[in-house]
Parts: structure tokens; C-alpha cells; sequence
């Protein structure tokens, strides 16, 4: 039984080695999945299909690189979502076949490129216009174009750095990089317009200039003001916005327009009654009577002016008036000094003929008296009658006749001593010292007459030659005649002439000391130090000359408040009185006009 039993697994084992061939067989497998869409790259998310072949296959699939199989990743129920860059593995299986091979598909997942922005933003520009692009994706290109077609990205210009636009234009624009989805094309209409010209600056300008020129700060000077103020807010938007600088610049010169006309009227009523005024004085002065035709030519320009005025020729208006205004003022200068000077002369003969009768002179020379008494005579009536010329010649020889009178006198005298000489001397020196002090003033009266150091740089060397001429005179006579003691001006003296007068009484006293009339020396000596003391008395701090500052005019307020006046313009009514004759109204001063600066 147990031989039985050991030979029963031999025969199922023989049973076996005779059924199984000598070669064995491969199982089948499931088909290998595939995918749809297939692996690439992509703008945008992928929704992907996977499938197989092998009918009634489970699909398993991965997102994380590991290899599914029949126990890892995920069973494929439906498309698979994509969002980003993955790479996705999958396995089918089924029982009774063989595993497919694990099969995998990339996916790179970029986008759309952003879109481009523009800087600064489109609108209306004056001139040019510098353009700016951007795009928000690293790394993207811009083309752009100007032409109205939309660039891609072959075409167009590549953007670089910003570029100027001289025109209106529209930009069109669109960023594009590798594998991505290019922006969508921006637009962007730029209105560029033309810039303001210098021409039209220069008109604005111009239309101000003329209404400076004839006074417009003077006589309108609101809507000077304000064309001034339209001229820098045009040049303010000249750049920007050249709309608003032209309606600016416009309104400039409709401004300065007007401000001229308003000043071309009013400058013709003022230039008018200040011609008028010029007119009147003169006839105050007789200037009709004393020069006739001097007269008639001077206020001519009077009625010149007003004919150019209604010929519209408002600058040969202007000038001709001013220049009428320079004539009559020069005329009424002119006549006052002639008349000063007659005045003078008649005052010195009626001093010199008091003279010799105070020193019984006539009864020396006693045929001098009808002589002197004649020529003075003729002289009042010539000055009665309005004969200028004549006068200046009968007092002036009634005068020099007059101090023959007076020379004969003394040369009949005699006896000088020691005594009047030493006096003579003293005077003599204090006389010099006092000319040559007053020679350094400056002085300057109520008639406006100004005189200044420099004036007088020939009358110290004339002091000087006449020293030096006299010292070398030998006294021929020792008899003078004493002074009068008094001193009488003559009617409206001018400042040079009292300086004048002083040195030519030192001059006589230098002439009577040389010759030996010690005491008529002392008496011209005398008379030259009053003289000097009277120009002294009218010394000032200086004179000033209204000067044209458009930024800033000169006023009687600035003026005392410059610190070569006085630093203070609280002291501005101390100009004003001093200069009252000029000044009428102290709120109005005229360009070229001096001012008397009183001391302090």
C-alpha cells in the first residue's frame, strides 16, 4: 500500500511535465493610455481627456511626477482640469491583462501677455508730445505704430524708451512674448496742437511797449497792470496749453490796447494844459513884449502839436509837444536870466550912484554926475518901453560910468596908514578863504536854479590868477573911499550871480589893495563876504533827478526813503516845500526834472 501510495505523485507529476509546452507564452496587456489635447504648450487652462484603447480599462492617473498603478493615483472618472504648468501620468488596467505602460504628457501652461498702458494719458497737448509705454508681463516686446494699423508681432516698431510726437497721432500698441498669448491691441489719440510762435508773443509784447511809451503807467495804469499779468500767464501756458495761452496773450494786447488809447487821450489833455501853463507864464514874464519873436516860435509847437494830434500822428503829436514845452521853458530860462542880469545892472548903478553922493564923489568929478544921471535915465526908459537890448546897454554904461565916478574920487584921495592896510590884508584873506569855501556848496534857490561844486573849477583858478596878478602891483595911490555899508540885491539874483558878484568885488578889493585904496578894498572885500554869505545861506544836501524806473517809479515817498537822501520817506514833505515852485502836486513828478534836496 505505501509502494502505491509513493507512486501516485509520480504519476501526477509525469502527467503534468507531459502537458506543459517546452516555450511559455506573454500575458496581453491593456492598451497604453493617450491624451487629448496632447502634450504642448499652452496659453491658457487645459481641460484633458485621457483614454484607452482596452474596453472596460480603468485609468489611473498622476499630477505629482510619482507612477500610477493599481494601488497609487487617481481613477480617471473625466476630463482632467490643467490650470498650470503639470506633467500628467497615466496606467490602464484590467484584470486579466497585463498593465498598460505608464505613459506621461507636459503640459506648460504661460497666458496672455498684459496689455500696454500709455503715459501720460491721451489728450490735447501743446507743441509735442513724449509717449511712454508699458507692459505689466516681464520680459514682453511692444510694437506700436502711428499710421492707424494695428502692429503684431512682426510688425510695427519695437518701443525702445519713449518717443516725442510733433503731431496728433493715433498710438496703437500690443506686448508680446514667447508662447504667450499676445496683449489685445491698445489705442490711444494724442492731439497735439501748434505751439505759440514768438510772433505772437512778441505782438503782445509790443502792444505793451507802445502803451509804455506813451505813459501808460502815468495814465492808465489798471489795464497796464493787467495786460502785464495776461502776457506771464500766457507764457505760463505757452507750453501746456497753448489754447489758453493764445485767449491770454489776446487778452494782453486788447489790454495794452486800450491802456494805450486811454493814454494817448489823456496824455494829450495833460501834454495840453501843460503847454497852456507854459504859455501862461510867459505872458506873465511879458515874454511877448520883451521878445516878441522868440514868443511866436516858442508856442507855435502849441498849435503843431494839436494839428498831428488830429491827423492821428499821436507820436509826432507827443514830440512835438514835448519839444514846445522844451522851448518855452528854455525861453522863460532865457528871458528871466536877461532880465536878472538888467535888473543887476540896474541895481549896481543906482548902489554906485547912492555911493558917490554918501562920499561926495560928484564934487571931484562933478560932470560925471550928469553923465551917470543921463545913461541911467535912458536905461529906465528903455526898460519901460520893453527894449531889452537897449536897456542892458544904458544901465551897463551907467554903471561903468558910474565907478569912473567913484575911481576918479578915490584917486583924488590920499592918505592911507598902516592901520586900513593891515585891515585890507585881513579882509583881503578872510574874503578868499570864504569864496573858495562857498565855491565847495552845493546851493539851489525857490526859483529852482541849482548850482554845484563842479561849476566853479575856473572861477577858484580865476581866484588864483587874480592873486598873483595884483600881488605884483605897486600902490599908486593911498586915498580910497569908505563902502556904504549896505548891501541891496537886485530883484530875482541868481545863485551864480551872487557868487559871481562876490568874486567880482573881490577882484575890485584885490584891484583897490593893489593900487594902494586900502579902505575901498576893504569896503569890496566887505561886499564880496556878504555876497558869499548870502550864497551859503542857500546851501543844500544835493539835487536829485527824477529818473524813469517802470519796475519801480520814482515818487517824492521813494525818494526820501533812498539812503542818500534820508532813509526815511516820513520826510518827504521837507522835498516838497523846498521844490513847491516846480512840484504843484506832490502825488506828480515828470521824469528829468531835478529836486532840490534841502538839509536834514
Amino acid at each position: 500500500m505505501s509502494r502505491v501510495l509513493r507512486i501516485v505523485p509520480l504519476l501526477a507529476l509525469s502527467l503534468v511535465l507531459i502537458n506543459c509546452p517546452s516555450t511559455p507564452k506573454t500575458p496581453k496587456t491593456a492598451a497604453a493610455p493617450t491624451f487629448s489635447p496632447a502634450a504642448g504648450i499652452y496659453t491658457a487652462m487645459q481641460s484633458v481627456t485621457i483614454a484607452t484603447a482596452t474596453e472596460g480599462a480603468e485609468i489611473r492617473y498622476t499630477t505629482d511626477g510619482t507612477d500610477p498603478s493599481a494601488t497609487n493615483g487617481a481613477v480617471y472618472t473625466g476630463p482632467v482640469s490643467v490650470p498650470a504648468t503639470t506633467t500628467l501620468k497615466a496606467v490602464a488596467i484590467k484584470k486579466g491583462l497585463g498593465d498598460s505602460a505608464v505613459v506621461g504628457a507636459a503640459y506648460t501652461i504661460t497666458g496672455t501677455v498684459a496689455g500696454v498702458t500709455f503715459s501720460p494719458a491721451p489728450g490735447t497737448f501743446g507743441g509735442s508730445v513724449e509717449v511712454a509705454l508699458a507692459s505689466a508681463t516681464p520680459g514682453a516686446e511692444i510694437r506700436y505704430t502711428t499710421d492707424g494699423t494695428s502692429p503684431t508681432a512682426t510688425t510695427g516698431s519695437v518701443y525702445a524708451a519713449p518717443f516725442r510726437l510733433g503731431s496728433s497721432a493715433t498710438v496703437k500698441a500690443a506686448a508680446f512674448k514667447k508662447d504667450w498669448a499676445p496683449s489685445a491691441v491698445a489705442s490711444a489719440a494724442y492731439t497735439v496742437l501748434a505751439a505759440v510762435t514768438d510772433g505772437e508773443v512778441e505782438e503782445a509784447r509790443g502792444a505793451i511797449a507802445r502803451a509804455r511809451e506813451f505813459d501808460a503807467e502815468i495814465y492808465d495804469p489798471d489795464n497796464l497792470a493787467a495786460a502785464k499779468a495776461d502776457l506771464e500767464r500766457g507764457l505760463a501756458a505757452r507750453t501746456a496749453d497753448p489754447v489758453a495761452a493764445r485767449a491770454a496773450l489776446a487778452e494782453a494786447k486788447a489790454a495794452a490796447d486800450l491802456a494805450y488809447e486811454n493814454s494817448v487821450a489823456r496824455g494829450a489833455e495833460d501834454l495840453g494844459r501843460r503847454m497852456e501853463e507854459s504859455r501862461q507864464r510867459l505872458l506873465a514874464q511879458k515874454a511877448d513884449q520883451w521878445l516878441p519873436a522868440e514868443y511866436e516860435s516858442a508856442v507855435g509847437g502849441i498849435a503843431d502839436s494839436a494839428e498831428l494830434f488830429g491827423q492821428a500822428d499821436y507820436a509826432g503829436a507827443r514830440s512835438r509837444a514835448y519839444q514846445a514845452l522844451k522851448d518855452m521853458a528854455d525861453l522863460s530860462t532865457r528871458l528871466d536870466e536877461r532880465l536878472r542880469w538888467v535888473r543887476m545892472l540896474r541895481s549896481d548903478t543906482e548902489q554906485l550912484m547912492a555911493e558917490a553922493e554918501a562920499t561926495d564923489a560928484y564934487a571931484v568929478a562933478p560932470a560925471q554926475k550928469d553923465k551917470v544921471s543921463g545913461l541911467y535915465a535912458r536905461g529906465v526908459e528903455d526898460w519901460q518901453s520893453y527894449r531889452l537890448d537897449d536897456a542892458e546897454e544904458s544901465f551897463g554904461a551907467a554903471r561903468e560910468a558910474a565907478k569912473d565916478t567913484l575911481r576918479l574920487a578915490r584917486e583924488a584921495r590920499s592918505g592911507r596908514d598902516a592901520v586900513e592896510k593891515q585891515k585890507a590884508d585881513e579882509l583881503q584873506a578872510k574874503a578868499q578863504a570864504a569864496l573858495k569855501e562857498a565855491a565847495g556848496l552845493t546851493v539851489a534857490n525857490d526859483e529852482g536854479e541849482v548850482v554845484t561844486p563842479d561849476e566853479w573849477t575856473q572861477f577858484l583858478k580865476d581866484i588864483e590868477k587874480m592873486e598873483l596878478e595884483y600881488q605884483k602891483a605897486v600902490p599908486q595911490s593911498m586915498r580910497g573911499i569908505p563902502s556904504s555899508g549896505t548891501l541891496v540885491l537886485a530883484e530875482e539874483t541868481s545863485l551864480k550871480e551872487l557868487l559871481q558878484k562876490a568874486k567880482e568885488f573881490y577882484r575890485l578889493g584885490l584891484e583897490e589893495q593893489a593900487k594902494g585904496n586900502y579902505e575901498q578894498s576893504q569896503s569890496y572885500f566887505s561886499e564880496s563876504l556878504r555876497y558869499v554869505e548870502i550864497y551859503k545861506s542857500y546851501a543844500v544836501k544835493g539835487v536829485y533827478t527824477v529818473r524813469l524806473i517802470p519796475e519801480r517809479r520814482d515818487c517824492l515817498w521813494r525818494i526820501a526813503e533812498y539812503p542818500e537822501i534820508y532813509g526815511d520817506p516820513y520826510l518827504w514833505p521837507k522835498i516838497w516845500r523846498r521844490n513847491r515852485k516846480l512840484v504843484q502836486n506832490p502825488d506828480l513828478i515828470y521824469p528829468g526834472w531835478q529836486l532840490v534836496i534841502p538839509l536834514q
